[in-house]
């Protein structure tokens, strides 16, 4: 079985991911969300994504709760910088929903190096499964990190119950700080 699974962008050294997709945040504010809450609720945000919590994020002001308000803050996470557009899409009432995106670039213009970290590959690994076959799997064992270079593969272990399969990741692609890889299990 093969399927596809795309992963967003990491910051190499602290393996940091972030969406270069957009990704929403729902949150309850009367007619803006000042500051500071901003702020709190996007490092949040990243972090129950990636696994790992940004240095410090700065937003210019309160984000007015206006249907296609924009803004730009600022992650910092290991000294670089990077640029998140956030854009509320959703309000009704007290609940504003925004989408951010992370720039895939830092502001001084370097391009973070691209790696999936163990853990995180794991998951992702098995939530692809789970999606494909309606399963979950017991455990995915893999023994490292996934650098993000098209044609890398690591080797896998899938525990179900009392079986292990072996499968192969392949990453398929990179683009900007954005990975596809294709996950293999091994025929039985």
């Amino acid at each position: 079985m093969t399927v596809r699974g795309a992963v967003s962008g990491a910051f190499a050294v602290a393996m940091l991911l972030v969406a270069t997709a957009a990704c929403s945040v729902s949150f309850n504010a009367g007619s803006s969300l000042d500051r500071a809450k901003v702020e709190q609720t996007l490092t949040k945000a990243l972090e129950e994504e990636t696994g790992t919590k940004p240095d410090k994020v700065d937003c210019p002001g309160d984000l007015e709760g206006k249907l296609d308000t924009t803004m730009e803050c600022t992650l910092t996470k290991d000294s670089a910088e990077y640029a998140v557009k956030l854009t509320v899409t959703k309000v009704d009432g007290l609940d504003v929903r925004f989408d951010y995106k992370v720039a895939s670039t830092a502001k001084n213009g370097s391009t973070p190096e691209v790696t999936f970290g163990e853990t995180m590959l794991e998951e992702r690994v098995s939530s692809i499964l789970e999606e494909e076959v309606g399963q979950r799997p017991d455990k995915i064992d893999c023994p490292g990190d996934l650098a993000g270079k098209v044609g890398e593969t690591m080797r896998c272990t899938l525990s179900a119950g009392t079986d292990e399969i072996g499968l192969t990741v392949t990453v398929t692609e990179v683009e900007g700080t954005s990975m596809n890889f294709n996950v293999e299990v091994d025929e039985s």
